[in-house]
This record gives structure tokens, C-alpha cells and sequence, in this order.
């Protein structure tokens, strides 16, 4: 299991539930339903830094208040 799920065309979308569920029931990492939504958190937070990484005009997270 990756940061993110490939999509068409090269982008990439957030980690699907069933993908994080059958992870979660295969390895035994993920238990509790916090646990999946913080995780399906930091993938939609990854894929929207990587969009707003394209912007040649968007500003460093380093450089934000």
C-alpha cells in the first residue's frame, strides 16, 4: 500500500476504503475506524500536495503562517 492509488491519465486520487480495509484485515495494522480515517486523511492530504505542488505560483508550506 502506497501514499495514493494511481488514476487516469498519470494524477493520482486518495486510497480508496476497500483498499485501506482489506489492508487493514490482511496485516492486522489498522483495527480501529480512527485509525482508517486518519490514514485516508494523511493519503487526501498527499494527493492534494501533489496537485498543488503543479502550481508554479502556489506557496512553499515552508513559507506559510
Amino acid at each position: 500500500m502506497g501514499f495514493a492509488a494511481p488514476a487516469g491519465m498519470g494524477g493520482w486520487m486518495p486510497l480508496p476504503y476497500a483498499e485501506l480495509e482489506a489492508y487493514g484485515r490482511v496485516t492486522g495494522r489498522l483495527s480501529t475506524p480512527w485509525e482508517y480515517e486518519t490514514v485516508r486523511g494523511m493519503s487526501e492530504a498527499y494527493v492534494s500536495g501533489l496537485v498543488e505542488g503543479r502550481d508554479l505560483l502556489s506557496i512553499m508550506p515552508l513559507d506559510r503562517e
